[in-house]
């Protein structure tokens, strides 16, 4: 029987960990967020905003302490939430647990000065098995505050790569989803930053994920800024200038457009 396509985490690794149920964050497109609302772990977006410890992961953690003997796995942290200042204390402990086995942890966040500047400290000793992947949308301050509002700036996102890159760790961009039409050039300021791959991905499902009840004009010119990005035509054009860069990959919604085959785990 066929496999099944690699998407979403799939195409960066083995698997996931959460620590957390909600963000601070508050993106408008959040996956997590939906899906939390379909299944009930919500009542209301607004909750979302109210993080809370994950029962299921502090077992499993648990279990963890005492387990003799595993197979190294690529784990990805986190996929459903942020790392957000007053969580480094258990942030931390978890991953000195996952990454004492030989685990290979890619690190995916909205990055802040002071949690990159603590990890980049505290798992200096775990370097070769970290990747730091920090995910950028836009450079445009405007825009990434519409879509992100408790996010940082494209500034303090940019220093945090800085500070990692310098720091001795592998360091990746993830713009997905990318939320404008310069993503070529954002690839490109990047790019000297980046010692492993910078991945494209389309803002997904937007229908069933952005709630655009009561918008405004000037906000709904948000997202037709993203409609535009992501035509047939707009993908296409941004494939071909970026093509030939070795750093660049795409995510699953861009190879669907494309035709692009699968790739290994990024």
């Amino acid at each position: 029987m066929e496999s099944a396509r690699k998407t979403g985490t799939r195409e960066w690794a083995d698997e996931t960990r959460n620590l957390y149920i909600g963000c601070h964050n508050a993106c408008r497109y959040c996956f997590a967020r939906a899906n939390a609302l379909r299944f009930g772990q919500i009542e209301s977006e607004i909750q979302w905003a109210g993080m809370r410890l994950n029962k299921g992961t502090m077992k499993d953690l648990g279990k963890e302490k005492t387990r003799t003997s595993c197979k190294p796995r690529r784990i990805m942290f986190p996929s459903t939430h942020d790392l957000f200042p007053e969580h480094l204390d258990v942030i931390t402990a978890s991953l000195k647990l996952w990454l004492a086995p030989g685990n290979q942890i890619l690190i995916v966040t909205k990055p802040r000065h002071e949690v990159v500047k603590h990890l980049c400290n505290e798992l200096r000793g775990y370097r070769r098995q970290i990747i730091f992947r920090f995910t950028i949308g836009s450079m445009n301050n405007d825009i990434l505050r519409f879509w992100e509002p408790g996010a940082p700036s494209y500034d303090e996102r940019y220093d945090c790569l800085w500070t990692a890159h310098a720091s001795g760790f592998e360091t990746s961009v993830s713009c997905e989803p990318y939320l404008d039409n310069k993503i070529y050039d954002l690839a490109m300021a990047v790019s000297s930053l980046v010692t492993g791959s910078i991945w494209i991905g389309k803002m997904n499902r937007i229908s069933s994920r952005v709630n655009t009840d009561g918008w405004a004009s000037k906000e709904r010119s948000f997202l037709h800024r993203v409609f535009d990005s992501q035509t047939n035509e707009s993908i296409k054009d941004l494939y071909g200038r970026l093509k030939d860069k070795p750093q660049v990959h795409w995510k699953d919604s861009i190879k669907k457009v494309l035709g692009l085959p699968e790739e290994e785990i990024g």
